[in-house]
């Protein structure tokens, strides 16, 4: 395995016409996926994926944006449904991708369900001794807060794009930080600086596909393969070759996710 895409939505519809043909490349070129659910009905989807291909591997969890109102009510029973899948299928690896998500709607009952289901998704991940896919928007203070109370729960900031100060503050709770194809784009030169001095071992590579395509390929539907383009651009800025990230990243991501 050359690379891993730790985030990646093989199952969602923009795969529907050609998802076979797709994993048959990334098994070519050896690239692995870690697929991550995001509500409930894509749970079986995502089992059945890392079931079927030795390079994929999959994520439970539920995406902040998807938690309403009955949510709360509903976690106990939807836990259960995947402690059932992480005990059948030692290729779910990691619960995710969870978080906090207050882009489109800042009202405090939003943000405090958010944080009260985030809590209750952590304290299963750390019962089932998994790592955590993090997803954080316009939130940065408040997961980081949280995370606090529970250390030496292992994981990683999907699609980073805060400060370096937001960075060290996740470094410091031990957490890895993840490059998508927005790194490279020419308006974020102040984010590929935070990556520029990330620390080897906390750094990983995804793509977050179908979605954040690389610049050539804006408005299209993005796919793992960017992986490639992604470990070139860090290799460039952090003036190393494309095959040391390429070995950097893959190890990472084996260790986290113990990956066999």
């Amino acid at each position: 395995m050359r690379l891993v895409d730790t985030h990646a939505h093989l199952h969602f519809p923009a795969f529907d016409a050609d998802r076979p043909a797709v994993i048959a490349e990334l098994a070519r070129l050896e690239i692995g996926v870690i697929e991550v659910a995001t509500d409930q009905e894509s749970a079986a989807k995502v089992d059945a994926l890392a079931t079927e291909n030795s390079l994929i591997w999959g994520v439970l969890g539920l995406h902040p944006t998807e938690i309403g109102s009955q949510t709360l009510a509903q976690l106990p029973e939807l836990m259960k449904e995947w402690q059932k899948l992480i005990a059948a299928n030692p290729k779910i690896v990691a619960i995710g991708e969870i978080g906090l998500d207050y882009f489109r709607d800042q009202t405090t009952e939003t943000a405090n369900r958010q944080k009260a289901a985030l809590r209750e998704m952590l304290t299963f991940a750390a019962d089932q001794k998994l790592p955590v896919i993090f997803h954080c928007r316009d939130a940065y203070g408040d997961l980081a807060t949280i995370l606090a109370d529970y250390p030496g729960l292992g994981g990683v900031i999907h699609c980073f794009s805060g400060t370096a100060a937001q960075a060290e503050a996740f470094l410091a709770l031990g957490l890895h930080l993840s490059a998508t194809a927005i790194v490279t784009y020419p308006k974020n030169t102040g984010l590929a600086e935070v990556f520029k001095t990330i620390p080897t071992d906390r750094l990983m590579l995804e793509t977050d596909s179908p979605f954040l395509p690389p610049v050539d390929n804006r408005g299209g539907r993005n796919d793992p393969k960017t992986v490639e383009k992604i470990a070139t651009f860090l290799a460039e800025l952090r003036g190393v070759s494309t095959a040391e990230i390429a070995t950097i990243t893959t190890q990472n991501a084996k260790n986290l996710f113990k990956l066999k």
